[in-house]
């Protein structure tokens, strides 16, 4: 089996040309979002999806039909986004970094954190970590103990969103010290869950959570998925 990753990884910034891109129940989100930080990482998120989908399937982007629903509780809203016909996939964000990855066999999830999620290391670190994690932390001189505790979080929302848990998984019981991820948590996968960091600018931390271990990653461009004819457009 192949473990190769594309990574996409934009920054949010106003985007008003790729509205055309969302279907209708999207664009009257980002019309209640507009002009704020959350509808630009809303639209950004969006249309990257349906581009890449798009590019994937070869429709239009608008045509792109994206399956959100649980494989746990069958919630149509909150489960682990998949695309029947194409490749796994993740997205993250932060209000500064849009972050889609794909994986071309397996399943995957990413994750990435701006470093002002551990503005309070020791407070999140009783929540989030599993008491061995806890340990190593506590040991830690106080100037690493950040970056370890984000570290250790974005390791673990990538292997929650690859287990399609989400924060429904309590993230003290799933331990990320080594490179496979571990827990007892009930639906948690059979397989194997790797672990990966991922370079990430501006200080952000951010990591990749899949089936099948990582042999390569392929950064790509935005230019690459093309701009595939928006439906309904002559």
């Amino acid at each position: 089996m192949t473990g190769r990753v594309d990574v996409w990884l934009l920054p949010i910034h106003p985007r008003p040309e790729w509205l055309g891109l969302l279907d209708d129940a999207e664009r009257t989100r980002a019309a209640r979002l507009a002009a704020t930080p959350a509808g630009e990482v809303f639209t950004a998120s969006r249309a990257l999806q349906r581009l890449w989908g798009g590019a994937v399937l070869g429709v239009p982007p608008a045509e792109v039909v994206i399956d959100r629903s649980c494989e746990h509780c069958a919630d149509p809203a909150h489960g682990r986004p998949r695309l029947p016909g194409a490749p796994e996939f993740s997205v993250s964000h932060t209000g500064r970094w849009l972050l889609l990855a794909t994986a071309e066999t397996g399943v995957i999830g990413a994750d990435i954190e701006d470093p002002a999620a551990a503005a309070d290391p020791a407070g999140l670190a009783g929540v989030v970590l599993s008491a061995p994690e806890h340990r190593e932390f506590s040991a830690a001189a106080s100037a690493e103990r950040a970056g370890l505790l984000l570290t250790a979080w974005t390791r673990k929302e990538a292997a929650m969103k690859l287990a399609g848990l989400g924060l429904a998984a309590a993230p003290a019981r799933v331990d990320v010290r080594s490179a496979v991820a571990r827990s007892d948590v009930p639906g948690w996968p059979r397989e194997r869950v790797h672990l990966r960091s991922l370079a990430a600018p501006g200080g952000h931390v951010a990591a990749l959570a899949t089936t099948v271990a990582v042999r390569s990653v392929r950064r790509r461009a935005v230019a690459e998925l093309g701009r595939p004819a928006i439906a309904g457009s002559r």
